[in-house]
């Protein structure tokens, strides 16, 4: 399938699961020191002939990324390839991240994208963290001229990965996280329901399973998966009936509204949200707070008889089908709003590869990423991950949990970003609601919690 690039008019293959994590996106990247019993694979071998790749764990990412590394070593007599993981959930993969920048031990390092938004107007005086700070900072090397880039849509990667004049990773996988649910064809089958299209449709039919005494929706509460409702809810609301190519613009002006004092939490459209999602997350499975991300795909894809449906994003798809390979479903975007033309899915880059300047093998880095990024190679690892493809040459696979996003990718646009954010002087609450302390997790109402966070948003501002 191949449909129009939401960042140019360039055609821009779409595939069939979309990005940007619910925790680790916002991980800082900090240049300290810290302990990690860290995943490793590939062989042992002296500091001269051993590649150090890093990325977070996703079992099928991981199982693909080995069969590359292996391919590499095989082309590479005498080289050896390190593969360094740790899961995004509690704070593993920032940490591990963090020990390899401060001993400088990696030479090809995954990033969650920052997108231009991680790059505030300089009158915020905001200063940049995590990934954007590294770019910043000249911590990768500019990769925009290195041959294996032209395989790919340029103006994508500026947009993922871009800062000045210069494009600073490889994006390699875009997948839907906010608004991503997964669906048992044959629980909705078994009591006469099809996919949902609006949020009245969904209650209703939230209803009804719960009646007939299912939990129907699972989610990964003690790592804060909840926020892809909040978050989608959201997009949805923002993006109403506006073209995929304006929603930079819409948040980009959201940004500035929020700066300036003429938005915040407790506007209308968050009250709307916060109600939609509050209803929502009564029907969620009742020892919610305590399932971890690592293990929830596994569990909802053994527990055939029971939630029908899984907040999650759709880089776990391949996770589902490996746990259960029975198991009958599917993947749709959150219908959040009554207009069924409004609940789109929201797409955002994910996985991209970048080369620190002080690597100790900076060329074989790049003929890594050369190797990575071959056609073959590639087409392997989006059809082992499910994710979109961001090379034009390379097909997404239809696989068997992709109808739905087969028949609606090329509608979603860009995921959200969020509002300018001081780095001094804020609180956690500036940046939205914690939903951990949001009942049914924690004590507080939606309504008491925007009303926490606009306030701490207005003080952050005027600080």
């Amino acid at each position: 399938m191949v449909v129009r690039s939401r960042y140019s008019s360039t055609p821009w293959p779409r595939a069939l699961s979309g990005t940007s994590r619910v925790l680790a996106a916002a991980a800082a990247c900090a240049l300290a020191a810290a302990g990690l019993s860290a995943c490793s694979s590939g062989s042992g071998g002296s500091s001269e002939n051993t590649l150090v790749v890093a990325e977070w764990t996703n079992a099928a990412a991981v199982a693909q990324t080995e069969k590359i590394n292996a391919a590499f070593e095989k082309a590479h007599p005498g080289v050896k390839v390190k593969l360094q993981t740790a899961p995004t959930a509690a704070n593993a993969w920032p940490t591990l991240q963090n020990s390899l920048l401060a001993s400088k031990n990696v030479d090809v390092l995954a990033q969650f994208p920052p997108t231009p938004a991680a790059f505030p107007p300089e009158q915020t005086n905001i200063k940049v963290n995590g990934t954007a700070a590294l770019i910043a900072n000249n911590q990768f090397m500019d990769l925009s001229k290195q041959p294996f880039m032209k395989r790919f849509d340029l103006t994508a990667q500026k947009y993922a990965m871009g800062y000045k004049d210069g494009i600073y990773g490889v994006m390699t996988a875009e997948y839907v996280n906010n608004t991503g649910l997964w669906y048992k064809k044959d629980l909705l089958d078994k009591y006469g329901l099809q996919v949902p299209t609006t949020y009245d449709e969904f209650v209703s039919d939230l209803k009804l399973l719960k009646s007939k005494g299912l939990s129907p929706v699972y989610v990964a509460g003690k790592d804060g998966y909840q926020n892809i409702i909040w978050a989608g809810i959201i997009n949805q609301l923002m993006m109403q009936d506006k073209p995929a190519t304006e929603a930079q613009s819409v948040y980009q002006q959201r940004a500035q509204d929020f700066w300036d004092g003429k938005a915040n939490w407790d506007d209308p459209l968050y009250q709307d949200a916060a109600r939609r999602y509050e209803e929502i997350m009564s029907y969620i499975e009742p020892n919610a707070a305590g399932v971890p991300a690592q293990t929830a795909p596994g569990v909802w894809a053994s527990n055939t008889d029971d939630y029908p449906f899984f907040v999650d994003g759709s880089y776990d798809g391949n996770t589902i089908a490996q746990a259960n390979p029975k198991l009958n479903f599917g993947f749709f975007a959150v219908p959040g709003t009554d207009n069924a033309a409004w609940n789109r899915p929201a797409l955002a880059p994910d996985l991209s590869w970048s080369v620190p300047v002080w690597a100790k093998h900076k060329k074989l880095a790049l003929e890594y990423l050369d190797f990575f990024t071959q056609k073959t190679n590639y087409a392997a690892w989006v059809k082992a991950t499910g994710s979109i493809s961001t090379e034009p040459d390379v097909q997404t696979p239809s696989l068997s949990w992709t109808d739905w996003l087969t028949a609606n990718a090329s509608k979603g646009y860009p995921n959200s970003t969020q509002p300018w954010i001081p780095t001094t002087g804020s609180s956690t609450y500036a940046g939205g609601p914690k939903l951990q302390d949001v009942q049914p997790f924690g004590n507080k109402s939606m309504t008491t919690a925007l009303s926490e966070s606009a306030k701490a948003y207005s003080a952050s501002v005027k600080h």
